[in-house]
């Protein structure tokens, strides 16, 4: 999945500068010339709001110095919360139909929730533990808005790459059955991972008096993160898992 939106990335990227340098050698024999500050003109906004849904956790075998370890399993993966994002775009040359826009993304995904059970000595399922997880992502994107046969409702396709700074914290554990000691023995941890993302929506003119409104899906791949270790008497920490997410976003641009 990584290679697919970092080749959909670059392709989007190729494709547009391949036809602007083609247009560029004709269009420079006419056109006059252009102060370097009239790009910023053609500058705008983003601001984002919409929902997330995410696939995360990994079942893994904790090896614990001189003992057996303990197995960690996965008993929800999914979870859900709001997301805000805020983007900075330039317009690009406009070829027939398409409308192209470069520009920088970030998005803030509030925590989600992993929870699971251990197996102490791959015997005792004697706790359960909870963590959270919460992304930074920044993007690099390359935008393309294509008109519709219905002018008011034009197609947009996006596709971005950059990193995600993932934190994994408030990692918790209690008894199962009543006795059993936890160990608490992984501590919050933030993640500098590889992230992309791809997106595709509709845009809905002046819907908020002179400003459209632009709503759609997004996917978002967000990496792999893990917890610092409180002992080195664990030979290895506990990891995440590869972390996908599926989104609604509507978006306004000023």
């Amino acid at each position: 999945m990584k290679g697919i939106l970092v080749s959909l990335f670059w392709g989007c990227v190729a494709s547009t500068l391949v036809s602007q340098s083609a247009n560029a050698g004709i269009d420079s024999k006419e056109a006059n010339f252009t102060p370097s500050f009239s790009v910023f003109k053609q500058s705008h906004l983003v601001f984002q709001v919409g929902g997330y849904w995410s696939s995360q956790g990994k079942a893994q075998h904790i090896n614990i110095d001189g003992l057996i370890g303990n197995d960690y399993t996965v008993t929800k993966h999914h979870d859900s919360n709001g997301l805000v994002g805020l983007g900075y775009f330039i317009d690009g040359q406009n070829l027939g139909r398409v409308q192209w826009s470069y520009g920088v993304n970030g998005f803030y995904l509030p925590k989600t929730n992993v929870s699971g059970t251990v197996v102490q000595e791959t015997l005792f399922t004697n706790l359960a533990y909870t963590y959270h997880l919460t992304h930074y992502p920044v993007y690099a994107v390359v935008k393309a808005k294509t008109d519709m046969p219905l002018a008011r409702f034009p197609l947009t396709v996006d596709a971005g790459i950059g990193p995600n700074f993932m934190h994994a914290g408030r990692y918790n554990e209690h008894p199962l059955d009543g006795n059993s000691i936890p160990d608490n023995a992984f501590a919050r941890h933030t993640t500098t991972t590889f992230s992309a993302t791809a997106g595709v929506g509709v845009q809905l003119a002046q819907i908020f008096g002179q400003l459209p409104l632009e709503c759609g899906y997004r996917f978002f791949y967000l990496g792999e993160g893990h917890f610092s270790k409180k002992t080195d008497q664990l030979l290895n920490t506990l990891h995440t898992g590869t972390v996908y997410a599926n989104a609604v976003v509507c978006s306004v641009r000023s």
